[in-house]
């Protein structure tokens, strides 16, 4: 009987052991899972707060039963811990679980209750993942929260990085493009506190206002570097400015003495002639001329003044030089300027071809929707924006205008405003062109700290969601121009793509505004020329229909709602449950912060 004895109470309270330990591991495992997960403090010099050991105990305590199989001195001990390559974050929660468990049949050979003890650790870490920011980079973001969605503070001028002058809606203290500076520096740090030596993840930007700055991403051979047609102006030719009157002129050779002739021969001039220029480039045609040898050579005849007379309608120019000047910064001379006036392209682009309307069908996408879009080699590819060639006129149709007044900015002479930086419709905010965006790409703290921290990045111009959420997800898609950025890397399975969307207010695209598309007035390319309702209805549908591009494209997309409400519209943007707002600098950080948990997988590491 004794040995029979031993062998059944080996087995038994062995398995009673074995039992209770994976339990014990179970519960511990629950434990720091909770305990992780709630944890909010990463920092490598304070204890785990108490929070988050309150969750950890609970769940230990939920999952281990007191009494079980008649264990005692049961206790659990969760912990901050480091893991991974950063050792100043403490960015995972260890625990030590103990219990004693007496014998049963053993106790007849003497055998004392034995003590178990596990071991167990969670950490947020990351699958290999791609993000998009999409930002909204408009006027409003200069105000605070608080301020009612129509805020934007007074413009004021500033030196751009590349030493010419821009403008911007001045931030208040406390702003909201401060507080979005702040939250994806936040961000980057929730994510590098998650990853491991084994993870990769990349950051891509995209600001957005009325156009996107994303010329210097898009590959050359893409580019419309031949001729463009935009709603500019050229001279019609000459118009008689007044009556003719006589003239004569001495120390004239006999032989300059022949008519009818032009001075200058081609164009206008406001310096070096024989007439008060008053203001306008002129010229003067004289005719009927007559010469005879008094005074050492008397020329005489008729004079009459000439202007230009300038025809404003879509105008066809060439933009191989316009292209170049972006990444050689050698400017192109204006073609609609009679004063030697330059251009240097900043970056923003106007769309492939359009459909227009207010209903699309993902499955069949138009070109300037299409994410997976590859520009053919000819034609349809994307365009500069070209501000000092772009002019307001009063009609939809051609308009010829005799006048070119020096002051092109006088609200008096509507066909004399001008898109070009510095102008009246750029101070207004009519002709934003924001921060370069930036391809997916490996980024350190630093970089990204730097980005939203360039001079560049300021709070101007008008919100259009459609024209951000396109090239969001163009950069990110997994097939078309940008696939390679978000391609696996070498041996390893796709990333997870992920757009974060940030927004502080509904759209509001205007009939005037020099954007991705034209202006909507005369270039009338999304269908909503003449009518706000119907250009904002063809605008938001757009947007709808890219953010189910992005979705069916297996891309996440997360929503951010600072100083406004999630709106319908931003609701059917988002991926389900994936929606913020943010009433406060402290919400939009913390809002961001969760997303990046939400990014990164609670994982048990052992």
């Amino acid at each position: 009987m004794v040995p029979l004895i031993g062998f059944a109470g080996s087995a038994i309270d062995m398995g009673r052991l074995y039992v209770v330990k994976v339990r014990l591991q179970q519960a511990c495992d629950a434990g720091v899972l909770a305990g992780r997960k709630t944890m909010t403090d990463t920092s490598t010099t304070t204890a785990l707060d108490s929070t988050a050991s309150a969750q950890a105990q609970s769940f230990f305590a939920n999952n281990f039963k007191s009494g079980f199989y008649s264990s005692t001195a049961v206790a659990f001990t969760p912990t901050k811990a480091v893991n991974g390559t950063n050792s100043t974050v403490a960015n995972a929660v260890t625990g030590s679980a103990t219990a004693t468990v007496p014998m049963t049949l053993m106790t007849f050979f003497g055998q004392p209750a034995i003590k178990l003890t596990v071991a167990c650790q969670a950490v947020f870490d990351l699958a290999d993942t791609d993000v998009m920011f999409v930002l909204d980079t408009t006027g409003s973001m200069s105000c605070q929260p608080s301020d009612p969605a129509s805020c934007a503070n007074g413009v004021v001028s500033y030196t751009r990085g590349d030493q010419t002058t821009g403008y911007y809606n001045q931030e208040s203290s406390n702003s909201k493009i401060e507080a979005l500076r702040q939250a994806v520096v936040l961000f980057d740090t929730t994510m590098r506190s998650s990853a491991d030596v084994t993870t990769h993840f990349r950051y891509g930007f995209v600001t957005y206002s009325s156009a996107v700055n994303v010329g210097g991403v898009i590959p050359p051979s893409y580019l419309q570097n031949t001729n463009w047609t935009y709603q500019s102006r050229h001279v019609q030719g000459d118009y008689n400015y007044g009556a003719a009157t006589s003239a004569s002129y001495t120390g004239v050779p006999s032989a300059s003495c022949v008519g009818p002739q032009r001075m200058p021969a081609t164009g206008y001039s406001r310096t070096g002639l024989t007439w008060t220029d008053q203001g306008y480039y002129q010229a003067r045609n004289y005719y009927n001329l007559s010469w005879t040898s008094a005074n050492g050579g008397t020329c005489s005849g008729m004079q009459q003044p000439l202007r230009p007379l300038w025809r404003y309608e879509p105008t066809t120019l060439n933009t191989s030089g316009l292209v170049s000047s972006l990444s050689t910064g050698t400017p192109v001379t204006n073609p609609t300027k009679l004063d030697g006036s330059t251009s240097t392209w900043r970056g923003c682009i106007e769309e492939l071809d359009t459909t227009t309307g207010s209903s699309f069908n993902v499955a069949n996408l138009p070109d300037d929707l299409d994410p997976d879009i590859i520009p053919n080699a000819t034609a349809n590819k994307w365009r500069p924006r070209w501000p000092e060639a772009e002019w307001l006129r009063n009609t939809i149709g051609a308009q010829d205008v005799k006048d070119d007044a020096i002051v092109e900015d006088s609200t008096n002479a509507y066909y004399n405003l001008n898109y070009r930086p510095g102008g009246y419709m750029d101070k207004l905010g009519s002709s934003a062109c924001g921060m370069p965006a930036q391809r997916l790409k490996v980024w350190t703290a630093q970089q990204v700290n730097d980005y939203v921290y360039n001079v560049d990045f300021k709070p101007f111009g008008g919100t259009y969601h459609d024209v951000g959420m396109i090239w969001g997800t163009r950069m990110l898609a997994p097939a078309g121009v940008f696939a390679s950025d978000t391609a696996a890397w070498p041996g390893r399975k796709d990333p997870t793509r992920n757009i974060v969307f940030m927004t502080d207010g509904t759209m509001s695209p205007s009939q005037t505004s020099y954007g991705q598309y034209g202006v909507e007035q005369w270039d009338n390319r999304t269908g909503g020329a003449g009518n706000s309702t119907t250009d904002y209805n063809n605008h938001t549908a757009r947007f709808r229909v890219e953010c189910d591009a992005a979705k069916k494209r297996g891309i996440t997309i997360y929503v951010v709602a600072v100083g406004t409400g999630v709106t319908t519209d931003l609701t059917y943007c988002a991926s389900p449950g994936q929606t913020f707002q943010a009433s406060s600098k402290d919400d939009l950080t913390k809002a961001f912060k969760s997303i990046a948990q939400r990014i990164a997988q609670l994982r048990i590491t052992q």
